[in-house]
């Protein structure tokens, strides 16, 4: 799973640079491109807000959400990690591609260095690395074989546990 992640990340992260450095390369070799596009007075800070919700609200929530969905789970799919795994990335790397459009519209310096920063932690955060997928198995409850019943199952009811043991011991 580490693997496939991590080449997920790479593959979109260079995508957004390929695009990014022809779109700067294009503007500085095309006579008519070579002054940045200029966004309107209020194109600095939606692209910074909107780039804050991809880079800070958007995983917290996503990942709170998840969390929220499979607590009353005692083990979860090691495909529905992945899939939670991936969309982070996508959401981390969404807010990296907004902050390059936010270069290469040409928005004020606060918005685009404010948004520029946000993508880079983002962009750190989401990697796949293997200490933080070992502590989202561990902390998600990841089953290899999701199908297994665990070894220890607990009765919700305490008079049914009594029963239980009763008939067990």
């Amino acid at each position: 799973m580490e693997r496939h992640l991590k080449i997920i990340y790479v593959r979109w992260l260079v995508a957004i640079a390929l695009v990014w450095v022809t779109l700067r390369v294009t503007q500085h070799l095309t006579p008519g491109f070579s002054v940045p596009l200029q966004a309107g007075v209020s194109g600095g800070p939606v692209v910074f807000i909107l780039t804050a919700a991809c880079a800070l609200a958007g995983p917290v929530l996503y990942r709170t959400l998840f969390a929220h969905g499979k607590r009353g789970h005692v083990r979860i799919a090691a495909e529905a990690l992945f899939i939670f795994e991936r969309n982070l990335i996508f959401m981390g790397l969404a807010a990296l591609g907004l902050a390059m459009l936010a270069d290469i519209l040409g928005v004020p310096f606060f918005y685009r260095s404010g948004a520029l920063l946000m993508a880079l932690y983002v962009v750190y955060c989401v990697f796949p690395s293997e200490k933080r997928l070992k502590l989202d198995r561990r902390l998600f409850r990841v089953a290899i074989n999701p199908r297994k019943p665990p070894e220890i199952a607990v009765l919700g009811n305490s008079s049914e546990r009594e029963t239980t043991l009763k008939k067990m011991g």
